[in-house]
């Protein structure tokens, strides 16, 4: 029983999937151009040096999202590793994207979920890799991993925000601690360490607010 099972699922799984041809492949390739059409990259360094994330936003929502990890040295207790992103090896990229994507596509054209997951691999290396690269000063990237979000969508999509030239690094402050557990002594201690700091995460929380609202 269990092998006629097998046979017949065998045949249905032919029977509604065609095997890949180069004008699929193409088929596959031209849906992503038209889905992505449009689209805005955001850069952001989630980790000083060495953690960075791009955001593919389309009409308001994100569609992909891009991470780029490099190597780091930083002990946990001990001093930062201050190397720029420049002397550091690439560790990982990965490729987030969405289930209303995926399903959108699986359901206007007739290919297996495998193989489709493949195309997008080949196609995001080919399609936008390069950009990226261009975005880090990098020519070493490579597409390591893809993976589907359990969301069904992405979030709300708000680009970068810009601090205003009247706002002070007190006025930074207050604001982070108005909106954090950070004290004032935390902050201090963060921007001797790392210049730049306040601002950063006085920046995110501005966007995160703006996606809320």
């Amino acid at each position: 029983m269990k092998n006629i099972i097998k046979r017949i699922l065998k045949e249905e799984v032919n029977k509604k999937y065609p095997k890949p041809t180069p004008k699929l492949d193409s088929i596959v390739y031209r849906w992503l151009d038209d889905y992505f059409d449009g689209v805005q990259i955001y850069k952001e360094e989630s980790w000083k040096y060495y953690y960075f994330s791009f955001d593919f936003c389309k009409d308001g929502r994100f569609i992909a999202d891009l991470r780029v990890i490099f190597d780091d040295k930083s002990s946990d207790w001990g001093p930062k590793d201050k190397r720029p992103t420049s002397e550091r090896s690439v560790k990982d990229v990965y490729l987030l994207i969405y289930p209303i994507m995926v399903n959108e596509l699986l359901s206007d054209i007739p290919v297996r979920r495998n193989y489709l997951m493949y195309l997008i691999e080949e196609w995001f290396e080919d399609t936008y890799l390069n950009k990226v690269q261009q975005m880090l000063d990098r020519n070493d990237l490579a597409l390591e991993e893809l993976d589907i979000s359990s969301k069904n969508q992405g979030d709300i999509c708000v680009p970068p925000i810009t601090k205003d030239d009247d706002v002070t690094m007190e006025d930074m402050m207050d604001y982070i601690k108005q909106n954090t557990l950070f004290s004032y002594d935390d902050m201090e201690k963060y921007e001797e360490d790392e210049p730049g700091w306040a601002e950063k995460l006085y920046l995110k929380i501005l966007r995160t607010k703006e996606q809320e609202r």
